[in-house]
């Protein structure tokens, strides 16, 4: 069986640099990513997934996106850990989310992440990350 979590973890450390060549390199031609937990529209294709990322980085400093737990079966991968990073303007976002990978030829082809986008507008309005929340990031990574 292909080591799907191994492909998952490429990606964020390919993140974890800035690299979105390393990312796409990691997602199938045809990719739906929903990525903000069904407030937009997913994007398609690794054309808008390359626009979204070069938007991303230019707005976010000290990626520190990680796992807490992540399971593979067959050609699925369950993942939960938490998006977080400073903008450059220096606000600190915190998400915690859970998100599910469907794979097609070793790569990610389907990527669905559920979250509570209210957390990330107050995060970005100013209110900091609160404490309930601050508790979900004490876990360790793996």
């Amino acid at each position: 069986m292909t080591d799907h979590v191994a492909t998952l973890r490429r990606v964020i450390e390919s993140w974890h640099r800035a690299d979105i060549d390393g990312v796409l390199a990691c997602l199938h031609p045809d990719v739906v990513w929903n990525n903000s937990g069904g407030i937009r529209a997913p994007l398609k294709g690794r054309d808008a997934m390359r626009k979204a990322l070069e938007a991303m980085k230019g707005r976010i400093t000290n990626n520190r996106w990680r796992l807490f737990d992540v399971a593979q079966v067959g050609d699925t991968v369950w993942m939960e850990g938490v998006d977080e990073f400073d903008t450059t303007d220096g606000i600190r976002v915190a998400i915690p989310y859970c998100g599910i990978l469907n794979y097609e030829d070793g790569l990610i082809r389907h990527w669905r992440e559920y979250f509570d986008g209210r957390l990330q507008e107050n995060q970005l309005a100013g209110q900091g990350v609160s404490e309930h929340v601050e508790a979900m990031l004490t876990r360790p990574a793996v």
